[in-house]
C-alpha cells in the first residue's frame, strides 16, 4: 500500500528534555494506528510535529512521499492532514453548522456552496443535524467531541489525527463515538489515534506503537503490544524480564 505518513529520524527537544529521539515510523494508506505511552511521553507533541504547530529539531516528516518541512499548518490541512484535539476547540459563539462551513471553506479550500453541501452531509454523519443551529459553546461534552471530529472531517482529510477523543465520555457515549470513527476509517481515511481508553482504541486500530523516553519501544498487533512485559513495566511498574 502507498505510504501516507513517514517519520524519518525525527527529533524534538525542549531544553534538556528529549521528546523525540530520531523516531522512525511509517503509516500506510488505510491503516488505523494507535499511539500509546505514559503521560508526558510526548504523544501530543508528536501530533504537533506532524501538523506543523511544532518544528522538529532534526529529521524529515513526509506526507504522501513529500517532505512537508516548512509548510504551515494551514497548508498541511489543505493537503489532507486533519487533527481533532483532546480538548474540543470550537468557535463557541458560532453555530455548529457555521463551525463546519468555516472548516470546509478554509481547511479544504472549497467554494461556499460546496462547503455548505459538505457541512450538511457531515452533520448527518456525525449525528449533529438536530444541533445545526445551536451555538457550539452550549453543546454537551459528547456533542463537542462529535463537533471536533466533524470539523476535522469537513476539511476532507486523508490522514486523521485523533488526540484522546474518547476521554471523559460515558461508556455509552464512547461506543457512539467509536462507531463514528469506524465509519470514517471504513471510508478509507488513514487514522493515527492517541488514546488512554484502551477498549475504544482496540476496537478500531489494527496496529499499536508505544512511545517512551523519546523512542518507539513496541510496534505491532495492539493486543500483543499491551501484553508485552516491557509495556507492562512502563504502565504498571511491573519489572520486565531481562
Amino acid at each position: 500500500m502507498p505510504v501516507v505518513l513517514a517519520l524519518r529520524k525525527v527529533s524534538k527537544s525542549f531544553g534538556a528534555i528529549v521528546i523525540a529521539n530520531e523516531l522512525d515510523l511509517v503509516v500506510e494508506q488505510g491503516e488505523a494506528v494507535g499511539i500509546l505511552g505514559p503521560n508526558g511521553a510526548g504523544k501530543t507533541t508528536l501530533l504537533g510535529l506532524i501538523t506543523g504547530t511544532l518544528t522538529p529539531g532534526g529529521g524529515r516528516i513526509e506526507y504522501e512521499g513529500r517532505d512537508i518541512a516548512g509548510l504551515t499548518p494551514e497548508r498541511r490541512c489543505q493537503l489532507g492532514i486533519a487533527r481533532a484535539f483532546q480538548v474540543p476547540q470550537p468557535f463557541g459563539d458560532m453555530t455548529v453548522f457555521e463551525n463546519l462551513a468555516v472548516a470546509a471553506c478554509f481547511g479544504a479550500n472549497v467554494s461556499q456552496r460546496e462547503a455548505h453541501r459538505r457541512s450538511l452531509n457531515i452533520l448527518e454523519q456525525c449525528g449533529l443535524a438536530d444541533q445545526a443551529n445551536e451555538a457550539a459553546g452550549r453543546l454537551t461534552l459528547l456533542n463537542r467531541k462529535r463537533l471536533e471530529l466533524a470539523r476535522a472531517l469537513a476539511t476532507d482529510p486523508r490522514l486523521l489525527l485523533l488526540d484522546e477523543i474518547a476521554g471523559g465520555l460515558t461508556e455509552h457515549e464512547c461506543r457512539d463515538l467509536v462507531a463514528l470513527i469506524k465509519q470514517v476509517h471504513a471510508a478509507g481515511v488513514t487514522i493515527v489515534w492517541i488514546e488512554h481508553v484502551l477498549h475504544a482504541l482496540l476496537s478500531v486500530v489494527a496496529r499499536a506503537v508505544v512511545l517512551y523516553q523519546g523512542r518507539f519501544i513496541a510496534d505491532g498487533d495492539p493486543h500483543d503490544v499491551i501484553k508485552s512485559p516491557k509495556v507492562a513495566e512502563i504502565y504498571m511498574g511491573i519489572e520486565a524480564d531481562a
